[in-house]
C-alpha cells in the first residue's frame, strides 16, 4: 500500500494505491474537510473503488488518480455550494 496527502484549500485528501489481488494496483480516495464553515473536520468523499476496477501497473499511477477524483470531488462540492 502506497499513500499520499495533499492539502487544497480547506480540503485534505488522502489517496491511496492498494495492492491489487491479481497484481498491480488499485487507486483508493479520501476527501475530508479540515477548515472553514465553523464546523469540526467532516469527511466528504470517500472510496476504495475510485478506478472502477481498473489495476495500474505502478503505485504512482494509482495516486495520480486517486488525487485527480479528490479535486473534482472538490471542485464539485464548491460547485454545489456557490
Amino acid at each position: 500500500m502506497n499513500l499520499q496527502e495533499r492539502e487544497v484549500g480547506d480540503f485534505r485528501i488522502y489517496a491511496g494505491a492498494l495492492d491489487a489481488a491479481r497484481g498491480g494496483y488499485t487507486a483508493a480516495v479520501e476527501v475530508h474537510r479540515v477548515r472553514g464553515a465553523d464546523q469540526p473536520p467532516e469527511v466528504v468523499f470517500s472510496s476504495d473503488r475510485v478506478s472502477g476496477g481498473h489495476r495500474f501497473e505502478a503505485p504512482a499511477a494509482a495516486l495520480r488518480h486517486a488525487l485527480d477524483i479528490g479535486h473534482q470531488a472538490i471542485r464539485l462540492r464548491e460547485a454545489v455550494a456557490s
